[in-house]
């Protein structure tokens, strides 16, 4: 089990995208580095509001994560001992809100426009206390929510605590900009050097199967202690 959970180390970041396409059905691979770690590849499948997000890596070991907000519930599926845990959680990604004391990021428009995987972007950069980030945005693929690193149910299970793993504001900034989502984020420090890179690198339109968002037939639910809810 402690193999199987470790393998969604680092991905953290990965759950502020659990809104986002909520009009949006199909599949997304996000690319996502920080700092000097190994670029880790997440797909993610979207569907009626409801998001499953699965690591492509070894150590993840097949293991898959679905997000209901609707019912505030969590499903970590467990392929390798045919098991499913179900966890609540506490509250939506809209009701998560910055740390009193973070600073607000400033977010400014560019008026430089990209073409990324087919859909047209516009360039936003933020600022704080750790460096610029540079936001390349779209509006045809719904809105962002943003999570934020510290706020991922996963990083309290990894012991990550809330220490973000990217330059902090840059997320808070897009959450008041509705049908605003980021294909690609790339985060420098003072000293213009890149320390975190979000990416999208294949965009798929189109039905998926309902059962692609529930626990496989055959699957037995893994019963947890209560361990508080997640998400709040």
């Amino acid at each position: 089990m402690k193999s199987i959970l470790r393998g969604w180390a680092g991905l953290g970041l990965a759950l502020m995208f659990t809104t986002a396409l909520a009009g949006f059905e199909g599949r997304v691979s996000l690319a996502i580095k920080s700092g000097k770690e190994k670029e880790q590849v997440i797909d993610y499948a979207f569907k009626d509001g409801v998001v499953r997000l699965e690591p492509k890596s070894d150590e993840a070991e097949g293991t898959a994560m679905i997000m209901n907000w609707a019912k505030r519930e969590m499903l970590v599926l467990i392929p390798e001992q045919q098991m499913y845990m179900v966890m609540p959680l506490k509250s939506g990604p809209a009701g998560q809100t910055a740390a009193a004391t973070e600073p607000e990021a400033k977010i400014e428009k560019t008026g430089e426009t990209a073409l990324i995987l087919g859909y047209v972007c516009e360039q936003y950069l933020t600022s704080d206390q750790d460096g610029v980030t540079e936001m390349w945005i779209t509006d045809q693929l719904g809105h962002f929510s943003g999570l934020g690193a510290g706020a991922s149910p996963l990083g309290g299970m990894m012991g990550g605590g809330r220490q973000a793993v990217a330059p902090s504001g840059w997320e808070k900034a897009l959450e008041s900009r509705k049908g605003a989502f980021p294909l690609r984020v790339v985060g420098r420090d003072k000293r213009g050097r890149e320390t975190f890179r979000l990416e999208a690198k294949k965009i798929e339109p189109g039905p998926l199967p309902a059962a692609l968002f529930a626990a496989p037939a055959g699957f037995q639910k893994l019963s947890m202690p209560t361990m508080g809810g997640f998400g709040g």
